[in-house]
């Protein structure tokens, strides 16, 4: 005896079939049986119908909702992804800048050890010179 679906069901049931990533599963076997036992059960039958429906429902909305979460996570590895990558390329600016620092300070230290070298020259030079007028023999 073929069942014929109402017309406020038909086009949700169809609805849902045109889905590709939608594969029928055991509530979709279990809504086909209640419905076409429908007749048969009267109130209880039409109760289970709902149920059926409302389950069907909710896991359709957790598959959405997992297909959410795995859009989310994609997007924020990409976005950590970004992030990591401009935080390496300022470590990798600040080590430059920390390099050419060093390398000023090296040269500025050096030109300091030259003029001390240079004061100690000029004032080892100058010590006969302020002993011979006080009259100390050198």
């Amino acid at each position: 005896m073929p069942v014929h679906v109402s017309s406020a069901v038909g086009p949700a049931l169809a609805a849902d079939h045109s889905n590709p990533d939608r594969r029928p599963g055991r509530v979709d076997a279990v809504l086909t049986t209640l419905i076409g036992a429908a007749p048969q059960l009267g109130v209880g039958g039409i109760l289970l119908t709902v149920l059926a429906l409302l389950m069907r429902r909710e896991s359709q909305d957790r598959a959405d909702y997992r297909t959410q979460v795995a859009e989310l996570a994609t997007r924020h590895a990409d976005e950590l992804k970004r992030i990591n990558e401009a935080h390496d390329q300022e470590l990798h600016e600040l080590r430059a800048e920390i390099k050419g620092l060093r390398e000023k300070l090296d040269e500025l230290n050096q030109k300091l050890d030259d003029e001390r070298a240079l004061r100690r020259a000029a004032e080892d030079s100058m010590r006969p010179r302020h002993r011979r007028p006080s009259g100390d023999s050198p």
